[in-house]
């Protein structure tokens, strides 16, 4: 498997944990000194992201990622994407797509996000 592709894997292991509520994956997928950017610009480290996860705040019904570019340097990995997103927070289900920015870093226990930006796509 291509350095690139373990990237891309990584990234798909952490959306699947994030939608099937897997949170042993979602801990180790993720990077103890994570900075996880929302679309509505809030930031998080891992331990609120992953407790907000886990207390349904939001609660993600849906991922789909595609148009993912990576490029991988030295031990960082870097994946540009676009995501179809479903999400349900207070009740409330939406659904918009963003655009991503993730990095990984390899470390010992494999690749790791460190962190996460997106912006949601205009409604056309």
């Amino acid at each position: 498997m291509s350095t690139e592709h373990e990237v891309l894997a990584a990234d798909d292991r952490r959306f699947q944990a994030m939608m099937k509520q897997d949170w042993p994956t979602l801990n180790a997928v993720l990077a103890d000194d994570l900075v996880y950017v929302h679309s509505t610009a809030r930031v998080e480290s891992k331990g609120e992201h992953v407790g907000n996860l886990q207390s349904g705040k939001p609660h993600y019904r849906g991922i789909a990622p595609r148009d993912r570019k990576v490029r991988v340097r030295g031990d960082v990995g870097i994946v540009n994407g676009v995501s179809d997103m479903h999400v349900e927070n207070a009740g409330k289900e939406q659904r918009f797509t963003i655009r991503y920015l993730a990095v990984y870093a390899l470390g010992a226990g494999g690749w790791q996000m460190t962190a996460w930006q997106s912006t949601k796509v205009p409604d056309a």
